[in-house]
């Protein structure tokens, strides 16, 4: 859920870009997601929740941070709702980074740090997301793509401007990462501490789940634990495919166009020879004079290069004109004057003394219009079909930009337009598990999801590398919710059942720790506690190390986090049971002299230096500024976030 986002916070990047939100800033564009962006702090209405300096955070600035947040989550497949985003601290989480993006612009802005227009000129000119068919900056691209998304070149500037102050101040503030040997030696020597001890299991299958659950109990227990049986978002897209084939009737070479194509190809089709050449440059005539008479006294080329220190260039079919664009004029009429086998030179030129070799001799007649028909109309056939399907797309795209609405686009372009079932972001059917999505599905749908609510704008998404692409209609948004109970009562139930024996096995081995710490081995305690099912209790020895090193399971990483004499119990994986370690002995061991170890130890601390020099400067900031939060504005914010979570 929000794990992600925490995890993302605690490297360098990761802070700059929650700075600005989720990494939802201007350079999003590239990776196609333009649907996020919002500035920080504009006061854009609504109440205050938070002022820093001049600039004001809004409670519709954040209602619209944390709806979009949740909102790209579900649309990538997340279960996450409104009440778990509050719930696990997601409100606060969003205000206080908006906080440290703002105050990080205002300590730039009073520090007299400026982003030129300049600047951000370059980089949106410099962005691939608005460059246009010619391979330039377009600006109707740039103009059209934001206008679809309903984000005002201004804003979008405004964006990109705070985010320039936000990358400048934190790479400036986390340079450097040496850390000491003697901060190192402690976390070195914890790698080295060796844990010894023994594990058990007590099984959930074991375990006596009691009766079948009656309606009322089993309507309660599912309804507390509806995330579970969540299906998440759903969109209905509507789509209609260009592929080449469709067009390739139409754009067939005519024989005036093949004619033409003939007469103007020049000496394309004239009769020809290519060689293959060996070259050897040498900077001084006297190296070359004796390199020439070595191969001419039969030595290879390449071995007498390489005797002198030298290494030949290679020429594979080369025409005379390529040669003397390659090399020199006179090194081109040397070479193709010589007979096949010959040895030439040296021949001199701006770049020192040639010696060429000529390996093969190829003489290419000339081609007849009938000779060269079927290659010119498959060139030409090429080029039109290209042109066809760039027309049909631009024409596509400029009845977007007159808000044309996707039949009346299908209509204009005369394609066959098709729908998909209710598919999540990957294309994925949950009410169909042998739904197989075609690869233009999965493109269809990314599309689809793109597209914020039905009604909004078509858009245009390449389906394959030959030019391929489909204009894509939002239909209709399913939320996420949880399947009705009466469809999946069966599994209900069963869940009901083992999550009750997992509610035993817990009981057990709490029973069983006690008798562990009172000295008890670990298999007289289980029997005693009444577990004569499952795996024997298996001893491990291990150092810290291994854990990073080696795939140990979660329930022994756990003997890192005790006392020794003493017991714990973790759930096992997918509702097993519960796993019970016992810590028997806890062995030290020095760092100190080891290279190696501090060396290993180093390389993990030090990129978490960079993002914990960047939350102390942004701490350091934010005390320098006047920050301020409106906690009545907040709770009502909070208030209503929870009205609207509870409503959808």
């Amino acid at each position: 859920m929000l794990n992600f986002f925490r995890r993302f916070t605690k490297s360098r990047y990761g802070l700059i870009a929650v700075f600005i939100f989720l990494g939802i800033i201007a350079l999003a564009f590239v990776a196609g997601d333009v649907t996020g962006i919002r500035m920080n702090g504009t006061g854009s209405g609504g109440d205050v929740v938070a002022k820093v300096g001049s600039r004001k955070i809004t409670d519709r600035d954040v209602r619209d941070r944390v709806d979009r947040f949740i909102r790209n989550l579900q649309s990538e497949g997340q279960t996450v709702t409104m009440e778990q985003f509050l719930a696990q601290g997601g409100l606060e989480m969003t205000l206080d980074e908006m906080i440290n993006s703002a105050a990080l612009v205002e300590f730039a802005q009073k520090s007299g740090m400026q982003v030129s227009k300049r600047l951000i000129d370059g980089e949106i000119a410099s962005n691939p997301a608005f460059v246009g068919l010619d391979g330039k900056f377009s600006q109707k691209q740039f103009e059209d793509l934001l206008a679809q998304n309903r984000i005002p070149p201004a804003l979008f500037r405004a964006s990109m401007t705070d985010e320039r102050y936000n990358l400048w101040l934190i790479n400036r503030a986390t340079l450097g990462n040496h850390i000491p040997d003697g901060v190192l030696l402690p976390y070195a020597s914890l790698q080295l501490e060796r844990r010894t001890g023994t594990v058990g299991l007590v099984p959930t299958i074991a375990m006596d789940p009691g009766p079948d659950p009656d309606d009322k109990t089993l309507a309660a227990w599912y309804q507390s634990r509806s995330a579970r049986y969540t299906v998440p978002q759903r969109r209905i897209v509507r789509y209609a495919m260009v592929k080449p084939d469709q067009l390739r009737a139409g754009t067939a070479a005519t024989e005036a166009e093949i004619a033409d194509a003939y007469k103007k190809a020049g000496n394309r089709f004239a009769a020809t020879e290519k060689r293959n050449v060996r070259q050897l440059v040498a900077l001084d005539q006297a190296t070359a004079n004796r390199i020439a008479g070595e191969v001419k006294g039969g030595k290879t080329l390449a071995a007498a290069a390489s005797a002198a220190g030298l290494e030949p260039t290679n020429f594979e079919g080369v025409e005379k004109a390529a040669l003397a664009r390659q090399t020199a004029p006179a090194v081109a009429d040397a070479a193709f004057a010589a007979a096949q086998g010959g040895v030439v030179g040296p021949v001199r030129s701006p770049l020192g003394w040639h010696v060429l070799q000529v390996e093969k001799i190829e003489k290419i007649a000339a081609k007849t219009l009938d000779q060269a028909r079927a290659e010119l109309a498959s060139e030409i056939s090429a080029r039109k079909l290209a042109q066809t399907l760039a027309d049909l797309r631009q024409s596509i795209e400029d009845g977007i930009g007159d808000s044309k609405n996707f039949d009346e686009l299908v209509a204009g372009a005369k394609l066959t337009p098709g729908r998909t079932p209710a598919l999540t972001a990957n294309a994925a059917d949950p009410e169909n598990p042998e739904f197989k999505p075609e690869p233009a599905t999965t493109a269809i749908m990314r599309a689809g999801f793109g597209i914020e609510q039905p009604g909004d704008d078509s858009q245009i998404v390449p389906i394959a590398e030959d030019g391929s692409f489909a204009l894509v209609g939002l239909e209709r948004i399913v939320p996420a919710a949880p399947r009705p109970l009466a469809q999946i009562r069966a599994q209900v139930v069963k869940d009901y059942l083992v999550e009750k024996a997992l509610q035993k096995a817990r009981g057990i081995a709490i029973q069983v720790i006690a008798k562990l710490e009172k000295g008890v081995p670990m298999q007289q305690a289980l029997t005693e506690a009444g577990v004569t099912k499952g795996p024997p209790p298996k001893p491990f020895d291990f150092k810290r190390a291994d854990v990073q090193r080696q795939n140990i399971a979660p329930y022994l990483q756990m003997a890192f986090r005790m006392a020794p004499g003493k017991a714990k119990l973790v759930e096992g994986q997918n509702r097993e049971g519960y796993y019970v370690v016992h810590l028997a002995q806890v062995e030290e061991h020095s760092a100190a002299g080891d290279p190696v170890a501090l060396q290993q130890v180093r390389g993990g601390l030090a990129p978490q230096v960079g993002p914990e020099l960047a939350r102390q400067f942004a701490a350091a900031i934010r005390n320098d500024l006047k920050v301020t939060r409106n906690d009545k504005a907040l709770a009502q914010l909070r208030a209503d976030l929870t009205r609207t979570g509870s409503a959808r």
